[in-house]
């Protein structure tokens, strides 16, 4: 972890220079696919990587960046400024340089929906088949310490449920004004009226109050107390986001820390917008940065090499909850 941190360091005190140029421009594809069984489609997804290519046996860490409702995976380059943030912050040493993949999935809230009108198996498509992708096609560390997922809105949502179902598979989480909410019990009734719509079928039509229960994201952190893999989480909320996104975001970094889940929690003025999602995000990257690690541990004393790692990590299985995966 310490030799990335030194050379992004070294570039940092470059770009300072006066006669320094402007930071190194990563390289944006759009309208990219990717297979995915579980979708029985191909998954569209845009990709930021960083300007130069990774040196001779080290590999990028991955970060999973999802939209909210509304138009989908050109959002975040588009009105969130995603490429010059990461260059930025690179070239800063604030992040080391690192993939950034957005998907799309619709107003799935990506949740795997059954249903045959609805988005289909979503999470398992993200979670699984691109990853698979992902790493497939770009050197890329495949282990938690260097996968994240994060999201804003209904991605935030998505990105606290990917690492709360996945911990084996990303290491760290981050939701900015995400749509945290409690389960709902029957007598609550203006939450259950507002339901019917604005989960866009996501968890059945008409509205099925006990699939939305089985996906909501305060049992699943619970359970997290019980897992030996734990993500690292990054939640933040502006103090004028509606719908109960403050409380919820509130209630979920106590739930957390309950479960003995590192947590952090920042509430910024703010609505629920992107001149709030652009500006946070920054202060999010260096939350995640230091704590990302391309080489999956095999800098440790003592450990094993870094292709022996990659192999362990690699040829594992997430069949339980212990079990590191890809």
């Amino acid at each position: 972890m310490a030799s990335w941190r030194v050379l992004c360091l070294l570039a940092a005190a470059a770009f300072a220079s006066p006669a320094a140029a402007s930071p190194a421009v990563g390289v944006v594809e759009r309208d990219l696919t990717a297979p995915s069984p579980a979708l029985g489609k191909p998954i569209r997804y845009s990709l930021y990587r960083p300007a130069t290519p990774p040196q001779r046996g080290e590999r990028w860490p991955v970060l999973y960046l999802l939209h909210g409702g509304g138009p989908g995976e050109a959002d975040w380059l588009d009105a969130g400024g995603l490429a010059a943030t990461m260059d930025r912050a690179i070239a800063e040493g604030r992040m080391p340089p690192t993939v950034v993949v957005m998907p799309y999935a619709g107003n799935s809230w990506y949740v795997d929906n059954p249903d045959a009108q609805g988005e289909g198996a979503m999470e398992t498509a993200l979670t699984r088949d691109l990853v698979a992708a992902v790493d497939a096609r770009l050197p890329t560390a495949s282990c938690r310490q260097a996968r994240a997922v994060a999201g804003l809105s209904m991605g935030g949502y998505g990105a606290l449920l990917f690492a709360f179902d996945k911990p084996t598979r990303y290491g760290f989480a981050i939701s900015l004004s995400g749509s945290i909410a409690q389960p709902l019990g029957p007598q609550m009734t203006t939450r259950l009226k507002r339901a019917k719509t604005f989960y866009d079928g996501a968890f059945g039509t008409p509205f099925k109050r006990a699939r939305f229960n089985a996906w909501n994201l305060f049992p699943k952190a619970q359970k997290l107390a019980l897992r030996r893999y734990k993500p690292a989480v990054y939640l933040n909320a502006g103090d004028r986001d509606p719908g109960g996104i403050v409380q919820g975001t509130t209630e979920m970094h106590l739930a957390l820390l309950r479960s003995q889940v590192s947590s952090k929690l920042t509430i910024v003025s703010g609505e629920h917008d992107w001149a709030l999602w652009r500006r946070e995000l920054g202060p999010a990257l260096d939350w995640l940065g230091p704590q990302l690690d391309p080489t999956c541990g095999a800098a440790v004393a003592g450990g094993p090499s870094a292709p022996a790692r990659h192999a362990a990590v690699d040829g594992a299985t997430d069949v339980g909850a212990d079990a590191p995966s890809r």
